[in-house]
């Protein structure tokens, strides 16, 4: 699952009030933590050592327990597997010309993107109400907490942080072009081919077909996932 997703299961599926800003960082930090030390995770049990660093350390735990538990059921799901089948179909029909296409890779990561957009086109919102709650959160002290949590020295990750908050990447998936652009960069970041020129057209068109697929079945996937 992407963020929004793992947002909107976090927040609407699991809680029952407003969710503090750690919380909501919470739910991004097991995806964002690689992109300040690619060989780092968090992975449950959490360990209780650092628990003592942070003030907010319980909702961010939550918000961590939340993040993995449906990611696990998410990837477990009938409803992913589908989708992710339709998608490898659909890549494999585009003819695409003059680039290695790894379909598995592709296919996992433009569900999870799509997903996003999806939601984000049926709760315009959630996009802005997802980067408010991120960025009142205490990033420092959030580092310090992983920093602990991992027993390795994190000193990109306050960054990190701060780069995803005011990028507000999210917000372009929007559109179907704006997914492409988001996928197309995480190929370049796993050393893939990017897509250009009437490759990024053939790819943005699949984008816009499996974000109609998913349409009916947002909720079913999302609820798997809660």
């Amino acid at each position: 699952m992407n963020f929004l997703a793992h947002y909107y299961v976090g927040t609407r599926l699991q809680l029952s009030t407003t969710p503090l800003p750690a919380y909501v960082v919470g739910t991004s930090l097991p995806d964002l933590l690689p992109l300040a030390a690619p060989r780092t995770r968090l992975r449950l049990p959490l360990s209780s050592q650092p628990l003592t660093v942070y003030a907010d350390h319980h909702a961010l735990t939550a918000g961590i327990r939340s993040h993995l538990r449906a990611d696990a059921a998410f990837h477990k799901s009938p409803a992913f597997a589908e989708m992710q089948s339709e998608a490898n179909r659909l890549l494999s029909e585009a003819g695409f010309s003059g680039i290695r296409v790894r379909r598995f890779f592709v296919s996992h990561i433009l569900v999870e993107l799509a997903l996003d957009a999806a939601l984000l086109r049926s709760a315009p919102h959630l996009g802005e109400e997802f980067y408010a709650a991120f960025s009142a959160a205490d990033f420092e002290s959030i580092t310090q907490w992983t920093v602990a949590a991992t027993a390795r020295p994190l000193p990109d990750l306050s960054s990190v942080l701060e780069r995803f908050a005011n990028s507000r990447y999210l917000l372009q998936y929007l559109s179907d072009e704006g997914v492409a652009q988001g996928l197309s960069r995480l190929c370049i970041r796993a050393r893939q081919d990017s897509f250009e020129g009437e490759n990024f057209t053939r790819l943005t068109d699949v984008v816009g077909q499996i974000v109609e697929h998913l349409n009916p079945c947002i909720a079913e996937i999302l609820i798997e996932a809660a």
